[in-house]
């Protein structure tokens, strides 16, 4: 499917993109960053969920999300979404949800994922969204200091690498 954006033109293999995000929706984290991202997005960022359906993204399916500068009840967000297809055209400045977001676009050559099949990545620029969780946010601890969790993670993106690139 072609999909144009701005001065941006996509060519998006929907079918792919939209079972992958599916796949990263029932294994996403569900530490309370991730849990108040999920929770605050339709009203601090209306625009950001219908945004990245365009391209069969599921805004509860980053594969990577990092939770950042947090103050008394604000959260900023960068993360990560596979988009499966290509960059037809590049625009000048980087695309933005309008009204929220902004996103640089990684393609399959700077990408991190080892997918064999044609790729790029929506990486969320600073997204700023409000402590919503009854959980204090001063008292919460991010999973990311966790061995256990970095080891986790980067075992699942690199069995999803070998996972793909013998498949193909």
């Amino acid at each position: 499917m072609i999909l144009k954006i701005e001065d941006w033109e996509f060519d998006i293999d929907m079918a792919r993109t939209m079972a992958y995000s599916a796949a990263e929706a029932a294994e996403h984290c569900d530490c309370a960053y991730c849990r108040n991202f999920y929770a605050a997005v339709d009203d601090d960022c209306p625009a950001l969920r219908p945004f990245l359906a365009q391209f069969g993204v599921d805004v509860e399916a980053p594969d990577a999300l990092y939770p950042y500068d947090t103050d008394i009840d604000r959260v900023y967000y960068e993360g990560e979404y596979v988009v499966f297809g290509t960059i037809l055209q590049h625009g000048k400045h980087r695309i933005t949800a309008p009204g929220c977001c902004e996103f640089y676009l990684w393609p399959k050559s700077e990408s991190e994922y080892a997918f064999a099949e044609p790729h790029f990545v929506l990486s969320l620029e600073e997204s700023e969204m409000g402590w919503v969780l009854d959980e204090p946010l001063q008292e919460v601890v991010s999973p990311a200091n966790e061995p256990s969790f970095l080891k986790k993670m980067w075992d699942r993106l690199l069995g999803k690498a070998s996972k793909s690139n013998t498949q193909s």
